[in-house]
């Protein structure tokens, strides 16, 4: 759990454990004029807070085709006991003739781009590149029912 903490975080758990530690664990002690005393708590050291790096805006590096403006596109799905979205590339199974949906009108899918085709895996209809099985947009299966 510490490990997860922020180096600032953690300076402050630090900090705050000495404080607890020495107010709890304070002996009292005589002094010369007999009179018994507590140790006050140390003060928590100042931290220097890092600079917050602010993150650079994101380059828009998806086309405007997958605004998802349609339900059923997927930004990802399941297919053989893996997490795929976009970018990703396919088994080479999956890239076959035999998984080649070439009647993609009739299950109510978008025209392929230029050097894709559409395939079936993982029960979603997945738009891959036809050279590296590249994964371009994913629909749910359920596109036919439209």
């Amino acid at each position: 759990m510490f490990n997860s903490l922020s180096s600032t975080a953690k300076a402050l758990v630090v900090g705050l454990t000495v404080s607890f530690l020495t107010v709890s664990c304070a002996d009292h002690h005589e002094t010369d004029d007999s009179e018994t005393t507590v140790n006050q708590p140390a003060s928590v050291p100042d931290v220097q807070q890092p600079a917050v790096e602010q993150p650079a805006p994101a380059a828009p590096s998806e086309p405007e085709a997958k605004k998802f403006n349609d339900p059923l596109e997927l930004a990802s799905f399941t297919g053989d006991f893996k997490q795929y979205q976009a970018g990703d590339v396919v088994p080479a199974m999956y890239r076959t003739a035999q998984y080649t949906i070439s009647k993609w009108q009739l299950r109510k899918l978008p025209a392929p781009s230029a050097g894709s085709h559409w395939t079936y895996f993982g029960g979603s209809y997945v738009l891959i590149t036809d050279a590296e099985g590249k994964i371009l947009r994913m629909f749910s299966g359920e596109i036919i029912y439209r």
